[in-house]
């Protein structure tokens, strides 16, 4: 399976390229050393920074292919390991199967080596090192397990709020009847433990030179929750939590609707073989749909379907009940802190959640359910061969829905993977294929902006191309590869402070089209201050770019239907 699998990922790593997250990523890993305060707003993310750089080290010229790379070790290694802490409570081809159905969960394959992958992995290895802590009373351990959390708070600041595995601590002593003394003294070593990794961390960054850097991120990402209209704001970040769970309910009621399908035709049409297998297609249908439009929400009610299954089942062992609550409340909390929530991050936090559904799902045969219609009871028994075609009709729509997505689509980059044979071509995206459209766009601009600018030089890419500075191995201007995250005050102070700190004024390349999701057609009104603001368009920030060009004298140097290259003749004076 994990042949398979590994096998898998390296197919898919060939192809798809896109402008937007890997290259924000990437370029805070190719800046990491050479330049990080260019890369200041990525080091809210800085432990995946440190991984990323010394990787670029090993292998400079690796490029986008080497960090997808790096993504199939870092997956793969969290599939082990969840493998190795859920064998021991779940039947292993349970497992197996449920790893797979994460490890696969995108409809777009994976992405390059990036933050919540490292999150990921570091957390299921902490809960790994805890539930061994507390099964064995071995207070290094689980002071360990804290030091981790700790740790992994500098893989992204919202980890932070996986501070609340304390809680498992009392949950394990209620289910073993410790005494409160004994609870409280490993709550407190945990506590311990987590002071110990955040200070482990902070000394790094003192000695390297980065704990300014670190302080400069976090206050700005504390100003930006303070912003009116910003999607990390706190009244922001609360209702796009709830509207995640309002369509993981919806989800969960698609399931259970197509699941009661399955057990009706099962009863009805039992003895009727053929006849039951054509009346088979209409549920998997249904299911095909829900994975295919369902997208994380239907995997965030699968995973609360097992987990609470385990927590309130009399039958389960209580290191099974500790397991699942730490899967149950790694789902709840991690997507908090992400502008979009569980979908932006979500499925990156349910590897020791989903495969707790499939054991759910082995755990319900010989199960009588009885129900009241119209002031009669009637019973149906769950056999075994019931459940298993339950579990085989969920499981085959699901990798069929992910078979097919997956191969029509790479990350931001749709079309058949079919049509996906053309390259960039830039040494620093060899080997990666992509459609014949998106690579003579890319290789238009790059092709003209090596007139302009020289590896290492600083640059300012508007909007939403951070993949421009890794191609061309560029200092972001604005402290961010990315400057369309930064909302219209934010992004306002980033471009004055960089005038004021920078004593050059870069070359500056605009899109005039949309690249999130998908290539758009050009858009003659990209840059226009006075649209209706959306998720995409933010006038301020516009406005801001317009003057900066305006007040520094920039002037057009090369143009066509996609980008603007601008260069200024206003001097400097330092």
């Amino acid at each position: 399976m994990v042949l398979v699998v590994l096998t898998v990922q390296i197919f898919l790593a060939f192809q798809g390229f896109d402008m937007c997250d890997e290259g924000f990523s990437l370029t805070f890993y190719q800046q990491f050393f050479n330049a990080p305060e260019s890369v200041e707003y990525n080091f809210v993310y800085w432990l995946s920074g440190l991984v990323g750089g010394i990787w670029y080290l090993f292998y400079n010229e690796g490029g986008i292919l080497w960090f997808r790379l790096l993504a199939i070790i870092v997956n793969s290694s969290t599939f082990i390991l969840s493998y190795k802490l859920l064998k021991n409570h779940i039947k292993k081809n349970h497992a197996l199967i449920g790893l797979s159905m994460v490890l696969f969960v995108n409809h777009f394959g994976f992405l390059a080596f990036y933050h919540n992958q490292l999150s990921a992995l570091i957390a299921v290895f902490a809960a790994s090192v805890l539930i061994r802590g507390i099964s064995k009373n071995n207070l290094i351990l689980i002071g360990l397990a804290g030091s981790l959390i700790g740790i992994n708070i500098f893989s992204r600041l919202p980890n932070v709020t996986l501070l609340v595995w304390l809680l498992v601590i009392p949950f394990s002593g209620f289910l073993n009847s410790d005494k409160l003394k004994k609870v409280l003294k490993s709550m407190l070593v945990f506590a311990f433990g987590v002071v110990s990794g955040v200070f482990f961390i902070l000394v790094i960054m003192y000695f390297i030179g980065h704990l300014g850097i670190m302080e400069r991120a976090s206050l700005s990402i504390i100003n930006l929750g303070g912003t009116d209209g910003s999607t990390h704001n706190i009244i922001s970040l609360f209702k796009t939590y709830w509207f995640n769970y309002k369509k993981v309910f919806t989800s969960f009621s698609w399931l259970v609707a197509i699941s009661l399908v399955i057990l009706i035709i099962e009863n009805l049409f039992k003895n009727k073989t053929f006849l039951k297998r054509v009346l088979y297609l209409i549920p998997f249908l249904g299911l095909f749909i829900l994975f295919r439009k369902g997208g994380i929400q239907i995997m965030y009610a699968i995973g609360f379907i097992g987990t609470l299954w385990v927590l309130f089942s009399k039958q389960e062992k209580h290191s099974t009940k500790i397991l699942a609550l730490l899967g149950l409340l790694m789902m709840l909390f991690l997507p908090l802190g992400s502008a979009g929530g569980m979908y932006d991050s979500g499925y990156m936090w349910i590897w020791l959640s989903v495969p707790f559904f499939i054991h759910f799902l082995s755990e319900i045969k010989n199960t009588t359910f009885i129900i009241k219609t119209k002031g009669n009871y009637i019973s149906r028994d769950l056999s075994a061969l019931m459940v298993e075609n339950l579990m085989l009709t969920i499981v085959l729509s699901y990798f069929v829905s992910k078979a097919y997505s997956i191969s029509q689509e790479a990350y931001f980059d749709k079309g058949s993977r079919v049509e996906k044979t053309y390259t960039i071509n830039c040494k620093y995206a060899r080997a990666v294929y992509t459609t014949k459209e998106r690579a003579t766009i890319t290789n238009e601009l790059l092709r003209n902006l090596q007139r302009y600018i020289n590896p290492d030089d600083y640059l300012l890419a508007y909007d939403c191309i951070p993949m421009i500075h890794f191609l061309t191995n560029t200092k972001p201007y604005m402290y961010n590869p990315w400057v369309w995250v930064y909302d219209g005050n934010s992004f306002e102070e980033k471009i004055e402070k960089a005038e004021r700190e920078i004593p050059i004024l870069p070359i500056v390349v605009q899109q005039k089209f949309s690249t999130i999701g998908a290539f758009s057609i050009p858009l003659t009104d990209y840059m226009d201050e006075t649209k209706e603001e959306t998720y995409l368009y933010n006038s301020r920030r516009v406005l801001a770019m317009n003057s900066f060009l305006k007040r520094n004298k920039y002037y057009l140097v090369w143009s066509n239907q996609y980008f603007n290259i601008y260069k200024s003749n206003k001097k400097i004076k330092f």
